[in-house]
């Protein structure tokens, strides 16, 4: 069966618009849309079959009037025949008339969102999938694209025209996701990213969001109904002028590794990457983010060295923690007075060696309970007085500090507690400093 008998033997038996008739060629006379080739493949065989009016023609004819076509139907009306009614599109149910009315209302949906590149996703019901593909297997067309594709290239040209945007296929700011036979749009915005170390001054706060412990967010008489085990956080600290600026939903801290919320950050701060999700705005000058970032979250926090970021810069961050190296000063109690011997003993004693830690009794409920090799690279001690000592500490990251110090019950070996023979209790715990490896 040719090309042309082919398209008559579909057309007999199915009523198609020009656009899904034409996408069954798409791949045959290109440089033009498949609106325009499904009108001329019409137009050519109605000025085909109005060559002789017999039966056969007048039956074909009228097949193409079913399907829309103008052609057709004057050829009919010009012979005294009743042309029969246009029907519904077999494949798109007349859906893809609607194509400048959906770039419209996305147009109208995006007038408030900053962006350069987009991508379009249209969900089509499953049956209209398979009825096409059928009817490419039936009639073995072979040239031809799927609905799907012609709706997202079709809104993507219309919407790239009116809003002066392009198309990514890679990491677009903006995905659009039609569905046309429901008539709704679901618009989903790109992350902004931001690197910064931060410092927090404070013993009273973590790292991030903390739902309360006992109702899980949900708001209790034990956490005064906030759903919060603490009133505040460094993300939340380090969100408000982001969401603020960017016109975001919210932010979500992603740091090198953790402190605990007793402990401090000082030094040159932690590496984390801040996630403004569904930012509005994307032009946005750091310096001035970072500064008034700083003025929010004053003798709490502090944001330093903010640049643009990705989200493979976040996973490595945190991926990487593990691996870098991470010095602490650790206030450390003991329970008996300690010689000058016993201190010398700690210096030498803990010098590029491995420790292996089994998951720490505090935080046993919701860690996994193994046990983990980590080095430790140096501890220099300094007597504060006979049952004070302040510890310097340089190790692997990951490694449980204060486990490091008090043993934890033999969970840890060695420890300080057991090198010395006194037992050991870190009081107070601050990070001076973290070296990470440069995300490259």
């Amino acid at each position: 069966m040719d090309l042309q008998e082919k398209t008559i033997h579909l057309l007999n038996n199915n009523s198609l618009c020009n656009y899904c008739l034409g996408r069954q060629f798409s791949n045959l006379a290109t440089g033009t849309t498949n609106f325009i080739r499904g009108e001329s493949i019409k137009i050519f065989l109605a000025m085909n079959f109005s060559k002789t009016i017999s039966d056969d023609s007048i039956d074909f004819l009228q097949a193409l009037c079913k399907s829309g076509s103008e052609h057709a139907k004057m050829v009919l009306l010009k012979n005294k025949i009743i042309p029969k009614e246009k029907e519904k599109c077999f494949i798109c149910e007349d859906s893809l008339q609607k194509i400048d009315e959906l770039a419209e209302n996305l147009s109208l949906k995006l007038n408030s969102i900053e962006f350069s590149t987009f991508l379009i996703g249209t969900v089509i019901p499953k049956e209209l999938f398979e009825r096409e593909h059928n009817l490419k297997a039936k009639y073995e067309v072979q040239q031809s694209e799927y609905l799907k594709q012609e709706f997202n290239r079709e809104i993507g040209k219309k919407l790239s025209r009116k809003m002066s945007v392009e198309t990514n296929f890679n990491e677009p700011e903006i995905i659009a996701e039609i569905h046309p036979f429901s008539d709704s749009l679901e618009v989903k915005i790109r992350s902004l990213y931001v690197y910064g170390r931060y410092l927090k001054h404070l013993r009273t706060i973590p790292q991030t969001r903390w739902p309360c412990r006992k109702c899980k967010g949900k708001g209790c008489k034990e956490c005064g109904n906030t759903g919060r085990q603490y009133s505040e956080s460094v993300e939340e600290l380090v969100e408000v002028e982001a969401i603020k600026i960017a016109q975001g939903d919210k932010g979500v801290l992603h740091g090198s590794g953790r402190e605990d919320v007793d402990a401090r950050m000082l030094g040159t701060g932690r590496p984390f990457v801040l996630e403004i999700v569904s930012p509005k705005i994307r032009t946005i000058d750091l310096l001035k983010l970072e500064k008034a970032t700083n003025e929010h979250g004053i003798e709490k926090i502090e944001v330093r060295d903010y640049r643009w970021s990705s989200k493979k810069e976040l996973v490595y961050l945190k991926g990487n923690a593990e691996e870098s190296v991470k010095k602490y000063r650790a206030s450390t109690t003991l329970s008996s007075p300690i010689s000058e011997e016993a201190l010398k003993k700690i210096d030498s004693y803990f010098k590029d060696i491995v420790i292996k830690q089994r998951t720490p009794t505090r935080v046993s409920h919701r860690r996994v309970d193994k046990i983990r090799e980590k080095e430790v690279h140096s501890i220099q001690s300094k007597k504060i007085d006979d049952h004070e000592i302040e510890l310097i500490i340089e190790c692997e990251g990951g490694c449980y500090v204060k486990e490091l110090i008090s043993g934890d019950n033999n969970r840890t070996i060695p420890s300080v507690s057991e090198v010395i023979g006194i037992q050991a209790i870190c009081k107070e715990l601050d990070v001076l400093e973290i070296r990470d490896k440069p995300f490259v």
